[in-house]
C-alpha cells in the first residue's frame, strides 16, 4: 500500500488577519486555537501592529498590502492549496480584491472559506471601514461556507442603517441572501440577558441559538476567539450547531479565567488557561 494511503492526512488552514504584538487578538489567538485542533496552520498577515488599537494609545502600524501580492503569487506558483481559509481583518478593499482573485486557486474545488468581516461594533463602523470595504466583504460572502459577523457587521452587510450605541437586531437568516452557505451572528442577547450566537443554515428554516452567562467588560479578541474555535471544530467535521456550542463554552471558560487574574481588559482574554479542556473536546471530535 502506498505511504499516502497508509498515513492520515493533516488539514491545512490558511489564516488571513492582522498581527498585533501585544494584546491577545487576531492572529495571536486564531493560530494557536486552530493549531490545537491538529491542523497545519499558515498565516497571511494583512497588517502588523505594535499593539491592538484599543487602550494602548497611538500604535505603530504597517499595512501589508504591498507584501500580500508577491506572497500570494509565490504560493500560487508553488501550487499550494488549503482545505480552508479563515479571513478576518483586512486593512483595505485592495486586500479583499487580492483575496477574491487568489482564493479560488488556493482553496480548489473542495476548500472552504470562513469569513469574519471585521468592520464595526456597537452600532458604529470602524474608522477604516468605508463603503468599498463593505462591498468587498459582501462579494466574498458569495464564496463563503460560513460568515461570522457581529450584529453591527451583519447590518452593514445587509445595508441596514446604523445608530451609534444601538445594536441592530440580529438577522442571521437575511445574510444568507448574500450567498454564504451558513451565517453565525455573534453578540446576540436573549431575554434573560445572556449572550451568545444565532446561526442560520441553508436549507433549514429554523435558526439555531445558544447562550451563556454575560460577563461584564469588553475584551479585544473575543470575536476572534469564538470564530477561530468554531472554524477549528468545523474543520474536524463538527456540525455547525455543535461548533457553536464548543466555541461558546470555550469563550465562557476563557472569561472565567480572565476574571481570576484581574488584568486590564486591554490585554484580552486569558484563553490559554482554557486550551487544555478545548484540546480534549477536539480529540473527542476525532474519535470515530
Amino acid at each position: 500500500m502506498p505511504l499516502s494511503e497508509q498515513s492520515p492526512r493533516q488539514s491545512r488552514i490558511l489564516v488571513v488577519t492582522d498581527l498585533s504584538g501585544v494584546g491577545r487578538c487576531a492572529a495571536m489567538v486564531a493560530v494557536p486555537v486552530i493549531s490545537l485542533s491538529g491542523s497545519n496552520c499558515a498565516l497571511l498577515p494583512t497588517a502588523v501592529f505594535s499593539t491592538h488599537t484599543g487602550g494602548f494609545g497611538p500604535v505603530h502600524r504597517r499595512d501589508m498590502t504591498p507584501d500580500m501580492a508577491p506572497i500570494l503569487a509565490h504560493w500560487l506558483d508553488l501550487g499550494l492549496q488549503f482545505d480552508a481559509a479563515y479571513v478576518s481583518y483586512v486593512a483595505n478593499e485592495r486586500q479583499l480584491a487580492l483575496l477574491e482573485d487568489a482564493l479560488p486557486a488556493l482553496l480548489g474545488a473542495q476548500g472552504k472559506l470562513y469569513l469574519d468581516p471585521v468592520m464595526g461594533d456597537h452600532g458604529r463602523p470602524y474608522a477604516f471601514c468605508g463603503e468599498a470595504l463593505v462591498e468587498g466583504f459582501s462579494r466574498l460572502c458569495r464564496m463563503a461556507d460560513t460568515v461570522f459577523p457581529n450584529r453591527t457587521e451583519a447590518a452593514m452587510l445587509m445595508g441596514v442603517p446604523l445608530r451609534e450605541g444601538e445594536e441592530p437586531p440580529p438577522a442571521a437568516g437575511d445574510i444568507l441572501s448574500l450567498g454564504a452557505r451558513n451565517a453565525v451572528v455573534t453578540g446576540v442577547r436573549d431575554e434573560a440577558g445572556r449572550i451568545g450566537v444565532m446561526a442560520a443554515m441553508s436549507g433549514r428554516r429554523d435558526v439555531y441559538r445558544t447562550f451563556r452567562k454575560y460577563h461584564e467588560g469588553s475584551y479585544p479578541g473575543t470575536g476572534d476567539l469564538l470564530a477561530s474555535c468554531a472554524v477549528a471544530a468545523l474543520t474536524l467535521d463538527a456540525a455547525l450547531p455543535r461548533a457553536c456550542e464548543i466555541a461558546c463554552d470555550f469563550l465562557d471558560e476563557s472569561l472565567e479565567h480572565t476574571a481570576r487574574y484581574r488584568t486590564p481588559s486591554r490585554f484580552g482574554l486569558a484563553f490559554e488557561q482554557a486550551l487544555p479542556r478545548l484540546s480534549c473536546v477536539f480529540e473527542a471530535l476525532k474519535s470515530p
